[in-house]
């Protein structure tokens, strides 16, 4: 029965992968990280990608991306992140509520989100994408319609993690060029900045995980 869930995500992995292959163009590089955008045909989707390296084992970057309450300090302009529902001990149903500058609108989305490994590589899998209804939409706040997002821990050679982060997200509304840069840009170059910091913290770094329950 583990196995079905497993290949759905895979295959929506694979999907997601595969439409997002070409024409990434190279936004933003510092210390090793590598953004890339690309539009959709139609203009209305954004794709994101980073890439970065560190050395570590895969184990906290499975507890940090399981500790939910802990998102806000170090995910990008995240105000608040709480569980919603768990639907096992790596897969749940969450919301998330993002704190934009003026002149945007704050921005919400429930996710549901799954944490697995492939046998073959090793590596880890987070697959989350934005389902409807669930908590009210709240006044003065934009719910995000449509987004799937994936992060990618691959073990290398010499402990290395290879972290890819990857996300497609069709905003509802246009933002400022500027605005647009801060949101869809710097974000994901400041959330993986902070995710190498965070899991060098005891609290993660000494984590139990059980991953053969992924």
């Amino acid at each position: 029965m583990r196995q079905t869930p497993y290949i759905l995500f895979l295959l929506m992995f694979m999907s997601f992968s595969a439409q997002a292959a070409d024409n990434w163009e190279l936004i933003k590089e510092d210390q090793g990280i590598r953004v890339y955008s690309k539009s959709g045909i139609s203009g209305e989707s954004i794709e994101i990608k980073a890439i970065s390296h560190i050395n570590s084992a895969l184990e906290p970057f499975v507890a940090l991306m399981n500790d939910v309450e802990n998102f806000k300090n170090w995910m990008h302009a995240t105000q608040e992140a709480k569980i919603i529902q768990r639907e096992g001990p790596y897969h749940y149903t969450y919301y998330m509520l993002s704190d934009l500058p003026w002149p945007a609108r704050d921005r919400d989305v429930i996710l549901n989100l799954r944490i697995y490994k492939d046998e073959a590589s090793r590596a880890v899998y987070i697959q989350s994408r934005n389902v409807r209804g669930l908590i009210n939409e709240k006044d003065g706040v934009r719910r995000i319609q449509s987004v799937q997002t994936s992060w990618r821990f691959i073990p290398k050679n010499n402990g290395r993690i290879r972290i890819v982060f990857q996300t497609k997200i069709q905003p509802n509304v246009q933002l400022p060029e500027w605005l647009a840069e801060k949101v869809y840009h710097i974000g994901p170059y400041h959330t993986i900045l902070n995710m190498r910091k965070m899991i060098r913290d005891e609290k993660y770094r000494e984590a139990t995980v059980n991953m053969e329950q992924l």
